[in-house]
C-alpha cells in the first residue's frame, strides 16, 4: 500500500506548515487527487488514520478532492472525461490525447484551530 507512504509525505508538509503556529490544532487536511494519480482514495484515508494515531495530528480529518481524469485529443480536438480505463478517443479513436487533468496529488489547504 504505498498510500501509507504517500501519507507520511503529506504529514511532512503538514509539519512545515504547522511550524509557523504553533501551539494550533490540526483539524483538517484538504488535498486533490486525480483519479489516473493511482492513489486510492478509500486507502489514502485509512492510511491517514494509521500515520496519524497516536500523534500530534491524531483526530484530523481528510477531506479529498476528487478530481476526474480528462484528456484531449490531439487529432479531432475533443476533451472528454475517462469514465474507464481506455487509451483512446471516444469520437475519432486516435491514441494521441493529452491528459489535461486527473494526475494531481496535492495538498490543498490547511484547517487550523488556533
Amino acid at each position: 500500500m504505498h498510500e501509507l507512504s504517500i501519507c507520511q509525505s503529506m504529514l511532512e508538509i503538514v509539519d512545515g506548515a504547522m511550524a509557523d503556529h504553533p501551539g494550533a490544532r490540526l483539524e483538517r487536511v484538504f488535498v486533490d487527487v486525480g483519479r489516473g494519480s493511482t492513489v486510492e482514495p478509500s486507502l489514502l484515508r485509512d492510511a491517514f488514520e494509521i500515520a496519524t494515531t497516536g500523534g500530534p495530528y491524531e483526530g484530523a480529518e481528510l477531506v479529498i478532492n476528487e478530481i476526474p481524469l480528462v484528456g484531449k485529443c490531439r487529432s479531432c480536438g475533443r476533451s472528454f472525461e475517462y469514465k474507464e480505463i481506455a487509451l483512446g478517443c471516444p469520437d475519432c479513436e486516435s491514441t494521441s490525447v493529452e491528459i489535461e487533468s486527473g494526475l494531481e496529488l496535492n495538498v490543498r489547504e490547511l484547517e487550523i484551530d488556533g
